[in-house]
C-alpha cells in the first residue's frame, strides 16, 4: 500500500523549494515569450507536473511511489519536448519518452527484487541490497541524470523543448536520478566500495566527455545540453564519493546548476527570439545589445564554472575536496572536469557577447530579462551567504 509516504527532512525541503521556485520563474517566463495560445494549457499542465514529480521524489520515502512520480515526469517531459510538434519536434519528444521508459522499466525489475528480498517499498527499512538489483536501479538513475553511456536522449530534447521549460527540465527533472541516488545508496544501507567507485568514475567521464562537446559545439541548444550532462556528473561525483564534503557539495550544486542553468536557458530563449539564430558563430556582440543580459550571463556561467564569490564556487569547491578525500584519482578527474567547464564557458560567453554581429536584433523581453536577472542575483547571494544554506542542510544530520 502506498499511502501519503511523504516525510519532511532539510534535504527534501531544501529541493522542493528550489524546484517550485525554478517552476514559477518558467511560469513568468512563459507568458512573456510562449505564443503557441493553442497549446498553452498544455504547457503550463506539464510544468505542473514537472515540478510537482520533482517535489514528491524529493520528499517520499516510499520506491514505488518514487518510481510512478519517476514516470509522471517521463511522461511531461515527453510532451514538453513535443510542444511545437513538428516533425523533428516529434522525433525527439519520442526518442526521449523510449530511451526513459525503457531504462525506468529495467529499474522497476531492480527495485521489485528490494521489495522481495525486504517486503517493503519503504527505503528506510531496506536492509538487504542485491548487487544485481542496484545496477539495474542505477540504469534507470543514469538515464534520467543523462549520465553517459545513457544521455542520448538529451542533445534532440534540448532542441526541440521551448526555452521556458527547458530550463526546468534543466534545474528540476534531471535532478530525479541523482536523488534517487542520494537517498537510496549514499545515506541508505548500501556499502559496496566497487559500486560507488564504478558510479564515480562513470560521473568524471560524464563530466570530461559532456565538458569536451561543449567546448565544440556551436549550436546553442547544443551547448546546453553537453553543459548539463557534464554538471549533472558533477552532481553524482558527489554523492557517489560520499562523505559530508561529497554530500552537502552535490546538494549545494543542484542548488548552484539548477538556478545557472534554468537562468542560461532563459537567457538563450531570448537571444533565439531575438536573433531568430541559434548557430554560436552567427551570433556576436550581443553586450552592446542588452548590457543586462550579458552580465546576467556572466554571473550564471561563473557560477556553473566556479568562480568566487557565486554559490557554485562553494559547491564545486566541495564536491572536489570529497573526490580528493576520497581518491587522489578522483580529485584529478574532478579538476579536469572542472578545468573542461573553464574553458567551455569562456569559449561561449565570449563568442556570444564579444564576437561580431552578423545581423538584426530585435528587442528583447523585458520579463524575460527579468527573470534572467533574478536567478543571476540569487547565484551571488547565495554565494555570498553560504553559510545560510550550509547551516540549514546540516543541522540535525539533515532532518527536521
Amino acid at each position: 500500500m502506498i499511502g501519503l509516504d511523504f516525510f519532511l527532512d532539510r534535504f527534501g525541503v531544501f529541493l522542493s523549494v528550489l524546484f517550485v521556485f525554478i517552476g514559477l520563474m518558467s511560469f513568468i517566463y512563459a507568458l512573456a515569450t510562449i505564443k503557441q495560445k493553442g497549446h498553452r494549457l498544455e504547457f503550463y499542465l506539464m510544468l505542473l507536473l514537472i515540478v510537482g514529480s520533482g517535489v514528491g521524489v524529493a520528499l517520499s520515502y516510499n520506491l514505488l511511489l518514487m518510481f510512478i512520480l519517476w514516470e509522471i515526469s517521463t511522461f511531461a517531459i515527453w510532451r514538453a519536448v513535443g510542444f511545437y510538434r513538428k516533425e523533428e519536434n516529434i522525433y525527439a519528444a519520442n526518442f526521449t519518452f523510449l530511451i526513459n521508459f525503457a531504462a525506468a522499466a529495467i529499474m522497476l525489475v531492480g527495485l521489485v527484487m528490494l521489495y522481495l528480498d525486504n517486503g517493503t517499498f519503504n527505503f528506510f527499512e531496506i536492509k538487504i541490497y542485491n548487487d544485481l538489483a542496484a545496477v539495474l536501479i542505477l540504469i534507470g538513475i543514469l538515464a534520467k541524470s543523462v549520465t553517459i553511456p545513457l544521455h542520448i536522449w538529451l542533445v534532440p530534447a534540448y532542441k526541440s523543448i521551448p526555452a521556458s521549460i527547458g530550463g526546468c527540465l534543466a534545474g528540476v527533472a534531471e535532478n530525479i536520478g541523482v536523488i534517487l541516488f542520494l537517498r537510496l545508496f549514499t545515506t541508505g544501507n548500501y556499502f559496496a566500495p566497487e559500486f560507488f567507485n564504478t558510479v564515480a568514475w562513470l560521473a568524471i567521464a560524464s563530466c570530461i566527455i559532456g565538458g569536451g562537446a561543449a567546448l565544440i559545439s556551436n549550436d546553442l541548444r547544443d551547448f546546453l545540453a553537453f553543459s548539463t550532462i557534464s554538471q549533472i556528473g558533477f552532481i553524482l561525483l558527489g554523492f557517489a564519493v560520499g562523505g559530508t564534503y561529497g554530500i552537502i557539495g552535490g546538494m549545494l550544486y543542484i542548488l548552484a546548476h539548477g538556478l545557472a542553468k534554468a537562468g542560461l536557458f532563459y537567457g538563450v530563449g531570448l537571444i533565439e527570439d531575438a536573433t531568430g539564430k541559434s548557430d554560436l558563430n552567427a551570433i556576436g556582440g550581443m553586450l552592446k545589445w542588452s548590457p543586462v543580459l550579458g552580465v546576467s550571463m556572466a554571473f550564471l556561467a561563473g557560477s556553473i564554472v566556479g568562480f568566487f564569490p557565486l554559490v557554485g564556487f562553494w559547491s564545486k569547491l566541495a564536491v572536489i575536496i570529497g573526490a580528493v578525500s576520497n581518491s587522489a584519482y578522483f580529485g584529478i578527474g574532478a579538476i579536469v572536469a572542472a578545468l573542461f567547464t573553464l574553458l567551455y564557458n569562456l569559449r561561449f560567453y565570449t563568442k556570444l557577447f564579444f564576437g561580431q554581429n552578423t545581423g538584426k536584433v530585435k528587442s528583447l523581453s523585458y520579463v524575460g530579462l527579468t527573470v534572467v536577472f533574478i536567478l543571476a542575483l540569487l547565484s551571488l547571494l547565495f554565494g555570498i551567504f553560504i553559510y545560510q544554506p550550509v547551516d540549514y542542510l546540516t543541522a540535525n544530520g539533515g532532518l527536521l
